[in-house]
């Protein structure tokens, strides 16, 4: 909880952005940020893939448009954080259970005997 406290001091208070903060310079502050951790940009498949299960699963209005995605898989906790960006400025940010990351990945199919878990 207290990694989410911070994050949303370091970033923004709501996971979508208005404004045009740099992209470069928020994931700077997170590698700082972080002790132990695995930074990937996900492909464009798998870029297209959560966003459009994201898209589909989310409860929010928002829609989420990007053109860079970014996970950080943090190794000591069981959270990791997935940023995003359009035109390098941060639109996005969400913590995810490692599990529930591959679900957005594969859209779902991984739980459908599990039951919803939005």
């Amino acid at each position: 909880m207290l990694i989410l406290s911070l994050l949303k001091i370091i970033f923004i208070s709501k996971s979508f952005s208005t404004d045009c903060q740099n992209f470069d310079d928020k994931l700077i502050a997170a590698r700082e940020y972080f002790n132990s951790f695995e930074e990937i940009e996900l492909n464009m498949s798998l870029r297209t893939a959560f966003i459009d299960n994201y898209n589909k699963f989310t409860k929010s209005n928002e829609i989420l448009e990007a053109d860079k995605v970014v996970l950080f898989m943090i190794f000591d906790a069981n959270l990791w954080y997935v940023f995003a960006s359009k035109n390098n400025c941060l639109v996005f940010w969400i913590d995810l259970e490692p599990d529930r990351f591959v679900e957005m990945i594969d859209g779902g199919t991984i739980s459908k005997k599990q039951g919803s878990w939005r």
